[in-house]
Parts: structure tokens; C-alpha cells; sequence
């Protein structure tokens, strides 16, 4: 049992035993509880932050017909852009970040197959900045990863991983075959 795969995904051999059963072991599943509810709480902070987004073209749009300076084209213009167009994008925005409930089930699932990590890159030209990030593919499955995954789980080496279908969290791994 690699002791550094343990520590990164924060369960040890008793927790690895009952993940292969199909369960959690109630460490886990107050560790896991506390966590999603955390992230939960953050993504719906996010898309309240968005939906504000959107009640300030309303604002800006209703606002707008109380300017005596307005004439009626901009008042229109004014309403069909801020309050129609850009108070729509910014609720579909909303609902995206918006969790799902479903997002802290603690239903456990697993997937078997050889690791591939893929760095994606994105850049914006319009302030030329580069990000990236890093994706876990096992088996069918994908996983967002950190940097550090690389030094975790070795490409090509064959994995279990036991994770939470909605929240996409992983809850443990286990090597099954060396790739060499």
C-alpha cells in the first residue's frame, strides 16, 4: 500500500476495505460531508454572486426610464440589453455554478483502468494570460487534478479509484498493475 497515495487522498487500509465493498466508513463519510457541504456552500455563494449580476441589468434597465435626459431609443436600447440580454446570460451563468442537491450524495462508485494525466492549457489573448490544469483520466472516467497529481499516481500504472459520482470527489485508490 503506497503510504503517499494514503496520505494525498486522505484515507488509510480500514477506509480502503470498505470502499471496495461499497461503502464508506463513518470517518469518511463525516470527512466527505463537511467537505462537499463546504464546496456546496462556496459554488451557491458563486452563483448568488451571479444572479446579483443579473438583477443589476434589471436595475440599470429600469433605471434608465427615470432619466429625463434618456430619450426613448436608449430607454429601449437600455432595456433589451441590460434588461433582457445581459440579466439572461448572467442567470444561465447562475444556474451553471448553481450546485446540484445531489451534489453531497455519498454514494460510492469506482472505475478500473490504466492512469492518464493530461495538462490543458487555455489562453486568453485579450490580456495574454495562460492557465492551466490538469485532468485524471481512469479508465472512462475524468477527474480535475492538481499539479502534484504526477508525483502521486504513475502514468500508465492500472488504478481502482472509488470516488462520489456527483461531486466527481475521489475517496481512495489502489494499485492493481504497474505499467512497466
Amino acid at each position: 500500500m503506497d503510504e503517499r497515495i494514503m496520505e494525498y487522498f486522505k484515507f488509510d487500509a480500514a477506509d480502503l476495505s470498505e470502499n471496495r465493498s461499497g461503502a464508506l466508513t463513518e470517518k469518511q463519510r463525516t470527512r466527505l460531508t463537511a467537505e462537499l457541504q463546504s464546496a456546496r456552500a462556496k459554488k451557491t455563494l458563486m452563483a448568488y454572486g451571479v444572479f446579483f449580476l443579473a438583477a443589476l441589468g434589471v436595475l440599470v434597465a429600469v433605471g434608465i426610464w427615470f432619466v429625463p435626459a434618456a430619450g426613448f431609443g436608449m430607454r429601449i436600447g437600455f432595456t433589451i440589453g441590460f434588461g433582457l440580454i445581459w440579466s439572461a446570460v448572467y442567470i444561465f451563468m447562475g444556474m451553471i455554478f448553481l450546485p446540484s442537491p445531489l451534489y453531497t450524495d455519498l454514494k460510492l462508485a469506482s472505475e478500473t483502468g490504466r492512469v492518464n494525466i493530461v495538462r490543458v492549457e487555455s489562453h486568453n489573448s485579450t490580456n495574454r494570460s495562460a492557465s492551466s490544469r490538469f485532468d485524471l483520466y481512469i479508465g472512462n472516467r475524468r477527474f480535475v487534478a492538481d499539479h502534484h497529481i504526477g508525483k502521486i499516481l504513475i502514468q500508465g500504472d492500472e488504478y481502482t479509484v472509488y470516488y462520489l459520482p456527483q461531486s466527481q470527489k475521489i475517496v481512495s485508490v489502489e494499485l492493481i498493475s504497474s505499467g512497466k
